[in-house]
């Protein structure tokens, strides 16, 4: 917890995530017992989470097919789809598909340092655990990344911006949503027994168990001017200013909760499963991002009319008061909330049968090959069309060359051709030679005036 309210940058968090993850994959690789044991199983597929890329590396080991099961809220340029950076932001710029020019810039900067990074920093160090470990045969991380037979992302058309895909790419997000089911019996009572003005639910995820002192006693200051009942997932020492209005527990029946029909608004640190689960009851949202992907989940919920997103860092109890009582008097969060439900709602099967749709069918196809673009075979200078942009470049640069050559020659000999007229007219001479003795000033006459 020290960490994550240190204030520190979360690319350098999500290092620090990445190291803990290497470590652990040398111990893992290194391990050749767990691999000798995980060999006889004879797995058909491996189902890879992207946080965590030691996952390539064992399926390559055990020489099964591998799919990819991402738990976050991202679009990985490694999948290989085009993404304009005038409108698809990247992960981490805190943008939104609507972006002026300054924002364009800090997007390009934010997606050519993540390149960098991961091309640089992360996927060498995977590949320096095959070298130690003496891995074959041997691949390349990026090799590997690409050989992913299908991409499984936990978003949904209702939260992400569109963007272009591909093929072999599935949106599996709100794979935890379900119907509410009942409450136990004093939770029960309690919000059943809140009036008209209904109640509130806080929670920041099983990820954060404990917030820092400062953070605790703003949001408790701010909870307790609010006319609603509230329910707070707590652990840790009570706040001295909690209000009576309030009700904190360890553990809290979220979904359940959520889908009730007395709730006004949902306080978060805007964890993706938290917000699905928001998202599928159609329950307004006032975000804190924490770490990770919070801050680009909550970019999504502010931007499509859903919530409003606070910084912790930053934030005064008197605005996440205010930020509270807006979600809930203003109707236009709870319809956008409903909307964004309807639609999350209205498609082909929930989530969860999609996915088993999906890793059946790369079964089925062994691979599922044919959903696999060009892209992952063709050179960094072929994607970008860099050889055409030579040829075109170069077409003109070499017809202007050789007509300014043409031309310069023409010119030299015109010159020449004229520069011998002028010489052979001024000494009386055509440029046949004859002579020509008419012309007065080459001090001739005619030969009759002269007998004369």
């Amino acid at each position: 917890m020290r960490s994550i309210f240190s204030g520190r940058l979360t690319a350098l968090e999500l290092f620090d995530i990445l190291e803990h993850y290497s470590k652990n994959c040398d111990m893992i690789v290194g391990n050749q017992n767990l691999m000798h044991v995980l060999k006889q199983e004879k797995f058909d597929l491996l189902l890879v989470d992207p946080n965590e890329m030691c996952g390539f590396v064992i399926a390559h080991l055990l020489g099964v097919k591998y799919a990819v099961f991402s738990t976050g809220l991202w679009y990985p340029a490694e999948v290989g789809a085009p993404a304009p950076l005038s409108y698809v932001p990247e992960f981490n710029s805190l943008l939104t598909d609507h972006m002026n020019l300054l924002e364009r810039i800090k997007n390009t900067v934010v997606y050519v340092a993540s390149r960098f990074g991961v091309n640089f920093l992360v996927l060498p160090k995977y590949e320096r655990i095959m070298q130690k470990h003496k891995v074959l045969p041997e691949r390349s991380m990026n090799d590997l990344v690409h050989d992913s037979s299908l991409w499984m992302l936990c978003t949904d058309i209702a939260l992400e911006f569109p963007r272009p895909t591909l093929p072999n790419v599935v949106y599996v997000g709100g794979i935890l949503t379900k119907p509410a089911s009942p409450l136990p019996e004093d939770l029960q009572t309690w919000v059943d027994g809140a009036n008209e003005n209904g109640f509130v639910l806080v929670s920041f995820g099983a990820g954060v168990k404990y917030l820092s002192e400062d953070i605790a006693n703003k949001l408790s200051h701010a909870l307790a001017k609010l006319p609603q009942r509230v329910i707070w997932r707590f652990s840790g020492s009570q706040p001295k200013n909690l209000g009576n209005n309030t009700k904190l527990r360890e553990w809290l029946p979220q979904n359940d909760l959520l889908g009730h029909a007395n709730i006004k608004a949902f306080l978060s640190h805007g964890g993706l499963n938290s917000i699905f689960e928001t998202m599928y009851h159609g329950v307004p949202v006032v975000g804190i991002p924490l770490f990770g992907d919070h801050y680009d989940t909550m970019t999504r919920v502010q931007a499509k009319g859903m919530g409003i997103l606070l910084n912790w860092k930053t934030i005064t109890a008197d605005e996440l008061y205010e930020a509270l009582v807006k979600v809930i008097n203003d109707p236009s969060y709870r319809q956008r909330a409903q909307k964004l439900s309807e639609i999350h709602k209205d498609q082909p099967g929930h989530p969860v049968n999609r996915t088993v749709y999906w890793i059946n069918y790369i079964l089925r196809h062994n691979g599922a090959q044919h959903l696999r673009a060009a892209v992952y075979s063709i050179s960094f200078h072929q994607y970008f069309l860099l050889d055409i942009a030579f040829v075109v470049l170069l077409g003109p640069a070499l017809f202007y060359y050789i007509f300014a050559r043409i031309t310069k020659f023409i010119r030299k000999q015109s010159k020449h051709l004229w520069s011998s007229d002028e010489h052979s007219t001024i000494n009386g001479h055509y440029h046949n030679g004859i002579p020509n003795g008419k012309y007065r000033r080459n001090g001739h006459i005619k030969h009759e005036k002269k007998v004369k």
